[in-house]
């Protein structure tokens, strides 16, 4: 398959997507949800495949939604398709994959970005990684991170990334347990290959059941997600503060909210 974000390569049994939109800090729109979902479901259904990679060429490992797509959401049917179709169906993707997913975070992995992280079974990042949930300052919110973030990370730690908006260091991601390991910069692939590489000396019957029980925790919560999906679509996406964020990220302005 042709990917126009990405790119997509199997070796050694190990399926690798890289994030490919350097020019943008490897930004998301539509198509890129969709390639990436589409990626990780071929590299699943690859009897040959037996673990995934992500990361990301350039910079940045994800600097999340491309902001220039949020000003163009105009009507509901055009959120729904952003929300609904591409962010929620990629996480459905990701909840119910049979084989681990494995974030190598090379640089900024912010927003969205940020979420795949949270969303992987395994975290290794570079030491000039960064890690930020700036949605708040847009008149947007961190649905990803608000619907499995209080179970997979605790409450507070949750809460420090997406109210706040701050960056945090890579150390501060392992702190929290965003990430497993932190590592150099020039370490970071080979490290990352390497624990791939352990992860696919067990037996493939009990990766994927060890993936589908720890996964569960991820299943429980996508109600929470959907519901989460539609009050984007429908009232976020919708206010005046939304589109006055977006506007002034685009602008390199601080946004003026009205709180409507």
């Amino acid at each position: 398959m042709q990917y126009s974000c990405l790119s997509y390569e199997v070796r050694d049994r190990i399926a690798l997507i890289t994030l490919n939109r350097p020019e943008k800090l490897n930004s998301l729109t539509q198509v890129f949800w969709r390639e990436i979902r589409k990626a990780l479901e071929v590299g699943d259904q690859n009897s040959e495949v037996l673990v995934h990679m992500i990361t990301g060429n350039g910079r940045a490992f994800c600097a999340g939604d491309d902001i220039s797509v949020l000003t163009r959401l105009k009507n509901p049917s055009d959120a729904d398709d952003l929300f609904i179709n591409c962010i929620y169906g990629l996480v459905d993707t990701i909840a119910h994959l049979t084989k681990p997913m494995i974030s190598v975070v090379n640089g900024f992995a912010y927003g969205g970005g940020c979420e795949l992280v949270l969303l992987s079974d395994l975290g290794i990042a570079s030491e000039k990684a960064t890690f930020a949930l700036p949605e708040g300052r847009i008149g947007a919110f961190p649905a990803i991170f608000s619907a499995f973030g209080p179970a997979l990370l605790g409450l507070k730690a949750t809460n420090e990334l997406s109210l706040t908006g701050k960056p945090v260091s890579a150390r501060r991601a392992f702190d929290i347990g965003l990430v497993n390991r932190v590592v150099p910069h020039e370490d970071l692939m080979k490290t990352s290959t390497i624990t791939a590489e352990q992860v696919i000396q067990s037996s493939p019957v009990a990766l994927r059941i060890i993936k589908e029980t720890s996964s569960k925790i991820l299943g429980d919560n996508l109600h929470h997600f959907w519901v989460s999906c539609h009050r984007f679509s429908r009232e976020v996406a919708r206010t005046r503060d939304f589109l006055e964020g977006a506007n002034a990220f685009v602008e390199k302005r601080s946004p003026r909210f009205v709180g409507r």
